[in-house]
């Protein structure tokens, strides 16, 4: 019987990352300051209505969770809840910690956040930013990982390393999941 090929295959078209905002996302990482690092893992589902990020314990317990809508962020731990306008002042409240949650929904995409000022950004011969300065962060990218939804595939950041000042963020994404609808 003679080989035949398949002519109904599937074609895979890349779609720009901006164009992920629905995901399923779970990544390691780790906060650096002077006081001491602290790591685990995050898994972050983020849809139309609502975000969520679960932070785990290195064994895999979770230790947080922040939800967020467009009205609050509300962080839950094991001893107390506390609820604010946005996440980044959660964190300052609760621990004295500056981290830029809503430019992070861009970071991890490879993309700059369109909010906050761009000092520097280095690109590689494909267009994508290996390097980026903006709103005193330092960010250095590390590596591919294409993400398939349907027909369309989307090439996201696997590592990133973002600093400012004493504080140095290390994040590894271990599964992307585009979430459609």
């Amino acid at each position: 019987m003679p080989w035949s090929s398949d002519d109904d295959s599937e074609v895979l078209t890349f779609l720009p990352a901006d164009q992920l905002n629905q995901w399923d996302l779970t990544a390691k990482f780790s906060v650096s300051t002077k006081e001491g690092t602290e790591s685990g893992s995050i898994r972050w589902i983020l849809n139309p209505d609502e975000e969520r990020l679960d932070v785990l314990s290195p064994t895999g317990s979770v230790v947080a969770q922040l939800t967020m809508t467009a009205s609050e962020a509300r962080l839950k731990t094991d001893d107390r809840e506390t609820v604010a306008k946005d996440a980044e002042t959660l964190f300052r409240e609760v621990m004295d910690l500056s981290l830029p949650v809503a430019a992070l929904r861009y970071w991890v995409r490879g993309l700059d956040a369109p909010d906050l000022p761009l000092e520097s950004v280095e690109k590689d011969g494909e267009g994508r930013i290996t390097d980026l300065t903006q709103d005193g962060w330092q960010l250095a990218y590390n590596g591919n990982v294409s993400i398939e939804s349907g027909s369309h595939r989307f090439e996201v950041p696997r590592r990133l390393t973002a600093t400012r000042g004493d504080i140095e963020i290390r994040w590894a994404s271990t599964e992307w999941q585009a979430i459609t609808q």
